[in-house]
């Protein structure tokens, strides 16, 4: 499947890196929650040594290959770029991109003994993955534990169009076998047992469940969850939607999965519908663009109601909503406009709405009033020795911010194997 971007060319990233007025604070640095240093890496694109650019990124980021496609720079690096007040930022992710498609993962890193301690890491996801990479480092064995893929949410659930099969595999292939003793394929539901028997434990397990919409009809044929369907078709297997599709959600995953079932059948009808506006939804504005792209569109200020039919999803009936003042989260409110329901023509229905963790898992961590688990600033749950970090902490977050996440934590882990000894 053909990728949405194509890399740079070598003369383009000449001319971008160019551009680059190497900053003295690098606020892109700054700004990047992995800290990758943006100018030292462009420094040596200009000068010609794309695997000395190669191997700063690798020892910054262990997920170089899927940032240079997924990661929302609008959001990070390249919206406080100095380079801005003059004409536009640079294009610092495509220039890392650039990069990781024009060398290859180095296989030539000396790694010290395996000897200062065992770590279980439950989930190898980004956060995981990034933890077992700087422990191992440190001269720490890690066993990941993954009932699912290795690689998490971009490798189970990213359209290929935006993360082709290839890149996934290349990455995920060389931090497990560089820096993972063990990859067991099994689920952790209690961290006790592991405790006994490892120096320490991560926790980076995500969020696998998805969050349930209370109104009539959830239970009718032809409603499902959402990724539920990205895992389905990022797998190869067909979705099973009908012909006329309705994504009720405004984020990152709401648009994901839009695109992949236009993707899958480009006949099909699909329409995201939301209770806010276009300002207010969640996604980052370039997974919009490609969605709105492929195709899909939308229904705004539109509150799911009802979904109707008899045994089989026949509609959505919607409240027209309008927008009034904020919450406490600053984002606007919205109220139903009386009298203003209508329906939408549908024969598949399926929730975005958010992810949670399950309740049911990891007896005698705290949690928090969302649910998640409570971690201290050090990342230590509430049971010595188990430190917690990414979306099963903070709720959905970005791949660079789940990376940061986990080499907080081996630094973190680190320190407290060392202090028991």
């Amino acid at each position: 499947m053909e990728e949405f971007e194509k890399t740079l060319s070598r003369q383009q990233a000449a001319i971008e890196a160019e551009r680059c007025l190497y900053c003295y604070d690098a606020p892109c640095q700054v700004k990047c929650p992995a800290h990758v240093p943006v100018p030292e890496f462009i420094q040596s694109i200009r000068s010609g040594n794309l695997h000395g650019a190669r191997t700063i990124l690798q020892s910054a980021h262990p997920f170089i290959e899927t940032c240079g496609r997924i990661c929302p720079e609008e959001a990070f690096c390249q919206s406080v770029c100095t380079r801005s007040k003059i004409d536009a930022p640079l294009r610092i992710r495509e220039l890392h991109r650039f990069v990781t498609d024009s060398t290859d993962p180095s296989d030539r890193m000396e790694l010290p003994e395996p000897s200062l301690g065992k770590v279980a890491i439950v989930g190898g996801g980004p956060a995981g993955l990034a933890c077992a990479r700087e422990l191992r480092v440190r001269g720490f064995s890690c066993d990941v534990f993954e009932a699912r893929q290795v690689g998490g949410v971009p490798s189970q659930e990213v359209s290929t169009h935006r993360y082709p099969r290839e890149v996934e595999d290349r990455e995920v292939r060389f931090l497990t076998s560089s820096f993972v003793a063990n990859v067991r394929s099994e689920r952790v539901t209690d961290v006790k047992p592991l405790v006994g028997d490892y120096d320490a434990v991560f926790v980076a397990t995500g969020l696998p469940s998805e969050s349930d919409l209370n109104v009539e009809g959830i239970g009718l044929v032809g409603v499902y969850h959402a990724r539920d369907l990205l895992r389905k078709m990022k797998s190869g297997t067909i979705s099973g939607a009908g012909n006329r599709v309705g994504i009720i959600g405004g984020g990152n995953v709401a648009i994901e999965v839009a695109s992949m079932l236009r993707e899958e059948d480009p006949t099909r009808d699909v329409t995201v519908v939301y209770r806010r506006g276009i300002k207010e939804l969640k996604a980052f504005k370039k997974e919009i663009e490609e969605a709105t792209t492929l195709g899909v569109t939308y229904q705004f200020l539109a509150i799911p109601d009802k979904v109707v039919g008899n045994d089989h999803v026949e509609g959505l009936e919607v409240t027209q909503a309008h927008l009034c003042g904020e919450d406490e989260s600053g984002r606007c409110r919205f109220e139903p406009l009386p009298g203003s329901s209508f329906i939408i023509p549908l024969d598949t229905v399926v929730v975005a709405i958010g992810q949670r963790i399950d309740e049911d898992v990891f007896p005698g961590l705290v949690r928090s009033a969302s649910g998640f688990i409570s971690a201290a600033e050090n990342m230590q749950t509430s049971m010595p020795g188990v430190y917690a970090g990414g979306d099963a902490v903070h709720g959905a977050q970005t791949v660079v911010e789940a990376v940061r996440d986990g080499k907080k934590a081996a630094e973190q882990i680190a320190a407290f194997v060392a202090g028991g000894k």
